[in-house]
């Protein structure tokens, strides 16, 4: 969906074999055994069981990944951060001006560990999203008991976001069609605000008119979205994550146990 942040399916369904809330309930438990993880290679082990399954599953990943792929500024910010803040053993020294700048063996190590697992929670989640529609996302939220005036507030979000970002670029490219041109900085502060100003301008008129149209359809006398019931075919996906589970563990466990 273009006008939304996240990659819902078009329509109210999808045709997945599990519930959008257990979707959503297991993407959260996965999420947490990711972030739960200090080997990278058991790390990498279960990105790589997300890509399986979500293959398998037929997930859209031209949209999860090109979604992903924006994210990528925050993953090489630890990346390439971390190094010069963390550790012990050198790696690399480097002079500059104000003096010598200094990566670590360590700082390296755990600045992938987090780019991994920022990777990992992103892809897991968008891959989640796509197999649901708005709808079903939105009833699997109600379904978990989640107050309506949050519902409400997130499908706000989700919807006038996007809307207020292409606003924002269509007014760019009409001042530069006018021949607008950047100046100095006082013009460019003065732009930027007449721009702003009349983003919000057009918000307010285009909230007025929704609310209008949505008290006319019956906004305010209870949510017409309702929970999502669970499917037969959730019990298996319950199965597999409570097995990977003690996979996990026990593995870890025992080489505590063997330390």
């Amino acid at each position: 969906m273009g006008n939304f942040l996240l990659p819902f399916r078009e329509g109210r369904t999808s045709d997945s074999r599990f519930s959008p809330t257990s979707i959503f309930v297991s993407s959260i438990f996965m999420g947490i055994l990711l972030s739960l993880q200090t080997q990278l290679m058991i790390l990498l082990g279960l990105i790589g069981l997300v890509l399986l399954f979500g293959t398998l599953a037929r997930t859209r990943w031209r949209v999860v990944i090109s979604l992903a792929a924006r994210f990528e500024v925050v993953i090489l910010f630890w990346v390439l951060l971390l190094p010069f803040f963390y550790g012990s053993t050198v790696i690399l020294s480097i002079s500059v001006p104000w003096g010598q700048l200094i990566a670590y063996q360590e700082g390296l190590e755990f600045g992938v560990l987090i780019g991994f697992r920022i990777f990992g929670l992103i892809t897991l989640f968008l891959a989640a999203l796509s197999h649901m529609s708005l709808a079903e996302f939105i009833g699997a939220l109600r379904t978990l008991k989640i107050p309506t005036f949050i519902l409400g507030s997130l499908l706000i979000m989700l919807r006038y976001i996007p809307l207020f970002v292409e606003e924002r670029q269509r007014m760019q490219e009409a001042q530069k069609l006018r021949g607008f041109e950047k100046g100095e900085i006082m013009e460019r502060i003065q732009s930027l605000g007449f721009l702003i100003g009349s983003i919000i301008d057009r918000a307010m008129d285009r909230s007025i008119s929704v609310y209008e149209s949505m008290t006319l359809r019956g906004f305010g006398h209870g949510m017409f979205i309702v929970g999502v019931r669970p499917k037969r075919n959730d019990i298996a996906l319950i199965l597999g994550l409570i097995i990977l589970t003690l996979i996990l563990f026990n593995q870890q466990i025992l080489e505590v146990l063997s330390g």
